[in-house]
């Protein structure tokens, strides 16, 4: 059987594309979702933010938790869901 190395080359060159684009797209939903779950339309006091994916329902959860001015927790985190496609 020969071994057609065009086929192999394919195989092996593809997945070393999709990997660093997946990952970089990845990161820039991610960079999004932080960027929506930290704007405040009103002045609002200091607050930590995360944001984690969810898979049900497909999207984002944002976690803000205000904190005092020496960065310790004051309040309940509130939890803000965030499509994935808006």
């Amino acid at each position: 059987m020969k071994i057609q190395r065009g086929r192999i080359a394919f195989l092996l060159v593809v997945p070393m594309m999709l990997i660093p684009a997946v990952l970089i797209a990845y990161g820039a939903i991610q960079q999004r979702a932080m960027n929506v779950c930290t704007a405040t339309p009103t002045p609002e006091p200091d607050f930590r933010a995360s944001v984690d994916f969810s898979s049900s329902p497909l999207g984002w959860v944002c976690h803000k938790t205000p904190t005092d001015k020496s960065g310790h927790p004051i309040g309940a985190t509130v939890d803000k869901r965030i499509p994935l496609i808006p």
